[in-house]
């Protein structure tokens, strides 16, 4: 292509975060029309000069877009809500040439016209961040699937002689899928944790132990505890596998849930949280949008965890060398104390009743119990500093915190 401008200023502008100091979305949306315009043109003239190496040239082009730096998966979600809010299609704003529409008031006015710090400006902001990913996105794969229109058609090639041959005498499908499930805490950015949780996370668990089970029935004898050490180290191998069972304290004591209500908490403000499609919400700051995305990944992650160590239970059960196994991952008691109960239970037991515990500061108990438990110190220092409180004043979990730390001594005469 001998002229590469508009090609070049094309994904100039798929990569340029800071065009909306410049230009608006809307005006950006516009630019990249007029680029694709000359740039079929230019493509068009450069394939009838060529005679040899078009696919070549082609896939150069299309490595060219897809290397820039842009929301490669901002479809539709990402303005969703604008569009129900403002009562309009996309089709109609990039048809639309009197910009009498009231979106066109945010769309395509520079942000910086606006006053500072007003809430006005702060949707702008938003909303024109929102449209700029998904303009991106919407014309970059316009331009690279005329690119690949263009590409020669492949002559048919000769069966091949030798037939792919699955190598493994076991199946492994459910395996694969349920190891890319629990895996992937990005999913969230395209819908919610709870949607995720039941056709996900745990929709796949009884389907893995099935295909456990079946493949124990036909595999000889020799194989059965090699079978299993793969299943295991496949999971153990997932990104999430060995979070720490605190992993969400923050959350459980911030909302004042109990953890054994996992994921169907008894508060509505954490449920709502749990239950919101990241996308499909209107954010008043950037903070609370970050805040929604962070508490639906971190529960994504300790879901993760959770069916992990399902299967390892699972597996064990089936396992003939369940006690002698070294596995990467050792399945956790799913009674362990939380850190309330742990420090409740060194108070009982006068652990800080002790001359030199006892003088310490609040943070030096806090990093002793850290080292003992391996949990995290802030979390314990939180519940150290309850211990000044009355129990009716930190509510009915509490409570059943310090009956359950009574039992275990009771247990224990």
């Amino acid at each position: 292509m001998e002229d590469t401008y508009s090609f070049d200023k094309f994904c100039e502008l798929l990569s340029d975060e800071d065009i909306l100091r410049t230009s608006t979305a809307f005006g950006v949306a516009k630019k990249f029309q007029t680029l694709i315009l000359d740039i079929k043109s230019q493509v068009l003239k450069e394939l009838m000069n060529r005679t040899e190496n078009q696919d070549v040239y082609l896939d150069f082009l299309v490595n060219e877009i897809e290397k820039q730096d842009y929301v490669k998966d901002a479809g539709i979600n990402y303005i969703n809500s604008w569009l129900k809010e403002y009562s309009i299609s996309i089709d109609a704003i990039l048809e639309d040439e009197d910009h009498k529409e009231p979106i066109f008031a945010v769309l395509d006015r520079h942000y910086n016209d606006m006053e500072p710090f007003s809430a006005e400006k702060d949707k702008a902001l938003l909303l024109q961040t929102d449209f700029l990913n998904y303009f991106c996105c919407k014309y970059a794969n316009q331009l690279i699937e005329f690119l690949k229109s263009k590409m020669p058609k492949a002559k048919p090639q000769e069966p091949a002689q030798i037939p792919i041959v699955n190598n493994k005498p076991f199946k492994d499908e459910y395996l694969t899928v349920f190891c890319k499930e629990i895996s992937d805490e990005r999913a969230v950015r395209e819908t919610s944790f709870m949607q995720l949780y039941d056709c996900g996370l745990t929709h796949y668990t009884p389907y893995l132990e099935s295909e456990i089970t079946e493949n124990l029935l036909i595999l000889d004898k020799d194989k059965k505890e090699d079978y299993l050490s793969y299943v295991l180290d496949k999971v153990t191998k997932t990104p999430f596998a060995s979070i720490s069972n605190d992993f969400i304290d923050k959350y459980i004591q911030e909302y004042d849930v109990d953890i054994n209500d996992f994921p169907n908490f008894k508060n509505k403000e954490l449920n709502d949280a749990l239950e919101t499609y990241y996308q499909g919400m209107h954010y008043t700051t950037h903070q609370e949008q970050h805040k929604l995305l962070c508490i639906q990944i971190d529960f994504y992650c300790y879901a993760s965890m959770l069916e992990v160590k399902k299967i390892i239970e699972f597996v064990e059960t089936k396992s003939g060398k369940q006690k002698e196994a070294n596995l990467k991952l050792k399945k956790e008691n799913l009674k362990q104390l939380t850190v309330n109960q742990i420090v409740l239970l060194l108070q009982e037991t006068g652990f800080f009743n002790h001359p030199i515990i006892e003088n310490a500061s609040k943070v030096k108990q806090s990093e002793l119990i850290s080292i003992i438990t391996g949990l995290n110190d802030k979390n314990i220092k939180t519940a150290i500093q309850k211990l000044d409180k009355k129990p009716s004043e930190l509510g009915e979990n509490y409570q059943k915190d310090i009956d359950k730390i009574e039992r275990e001594l009771d247990n224990l005469s």
